[in-house]
């Protein structure tokens, strides 16, 4: 993998192999639209898949994008690549939303992320011999990019998630400490009251 991506991918992809199936399901705050550590990992890798098909389309095109950047994609771009920080409190793109899936367990999850930066990396390969320096593909909040400023956009945005990531899997270390020292007769009145409602 390149350097770039390899730079964000594999450390993540280490904490993500660590988390146990039942860690990677807790979402600290759902109340708040903040996502488990899953639903993060499947955001990520919806976004390499986003990426790797649009620029397989202008590969196979052997067209550079036509659009020019807004002055708000280009500024964004500039934040992303060249200040390497994520825009905050923008909505995430409902293609890159997680949607309905099967509960994974760490190592799988990372396995499926490894996979599918490793799949845009080669695109991102074949994209530099096609392309050079002139832009590869489009994307939606940034405009037309360069190989390199896909790579540097998906290494920022890997590490924009990363704390999330850690959060979520904080949170569901403590909610199982918490039920841990919860005494029997506790949990025992509380699902008695559940059965009388």
């Amino acid at each position: 993998m390149h350097p770039v991506l390899a730079d964000a991918v594999f450390p993540l992809a280490e904490q993500i192999a660590a988390a146990s199936l039942r860690d990677a399901q807790v979402s600290p705050d759902p109340t708040l639209h903040k996502w488990s550590g899953q639903e993060l990992v499947e955001h990520l890798i919806l976004t390499f898949q986003q990426s790797n098909q649009e620029l397989s389309k202008r590969l196979a095109a052997g067209e550079s994008p036509s659009q020019s950047c807004t002055w708000l994609q280009w500024l964004l771009k500039t934040q992303v690549c060249f200040f390497q920080s994520m825009p905050e409190g923008v909505p995430t793109f409902s293609v890159l939303r997680p949607g309905k899936f099967e509960p994974q367990d760490g190592p799988t999850l990372a396995a499926r992320l490894l996979d599918a930066a490793e799949a845009l990396n080669k695109t991102l390969a074949q994209c530099r011999i096609a392309f050079g320096m002139r832009p590869c593909g489009y994307h939606p909040m940034y405009g037309s990019m360069r190989v390199e400023e896909w790579r540097v956009y998906h290494r920022v945005h890997c590490r924009h998630h990363q704390p999330q990531f850690e959060a979520a899997i904080r949170v569901a270390h403590s909610r199982a400490a918490m039920a841990a020292k919860t005494p029997v007769s506790v949990l025992e009145g509380a699902r008695q009251l559940e059965r009388t409602s």
